[in-house]
């Protein structure tokens, strides 16, 4: 059973929040547009972490992005990845400090796959191209 993320609700700016798997579909989710963080936040770590891999420097653990009016922070760890969208000016702080709180829940929570590979490459990944995927929030 997934953790509950409406604790996440209580902190100041937070409009939404989802835990995802690799499938990128929510685990847990809670506000309004939860599903599209979701979903966008899987295409990140996707998009992310192949970066990474090629650059030979890892998989992403942490996310932030500012859009003029919205904050997302995310942390990603193992196959999971979970994520709060703020009100842009509010201090991430208390969320951030949230999120890794709730990160622990989860890894303890839910079942690590077999498969040590922490994300599912994309279709365009396995095939050797470069196209774009997804877009941001």
């Amino acid at each position: 059973m997934a953790p509950r993320l409406d604790s996440l609700r209580e902190l100041p700016g937070v409009s939404a929040a989802a835990l995802l798997g690799t499938d990128g579909l929510p685990l847990a989710a809670v506000g309004e547009g939860a599903e599209l963080l979701a979903a966008e936040l899987a295409s990140l770590r996707g998009s992310l972490d192949r970066l990474g891999r090629r650059l030979g420097v890892g998989e992403v653990s942490r996310l932030a992005l500012t859009t003029p009016t919205l904050e997302v922070v995310a942390l990603a760890q193992g196959e999971y990845t979970l994520g709060a969208a703020l009100a842009r000016g509010v201090d991430t702080s208390a969320a951030r400090q949230h999120l890794a709180a709730l990160m622990e829940d989860v890894l303890k929570q839910l079942p690590a796959s077999a498969d040590p590979v922490s994300a599912v490459p994309a279709a365009s990944d396995r095939a050797g191209t470069n196209s774009a995927e997804g877009g941001l929030l």
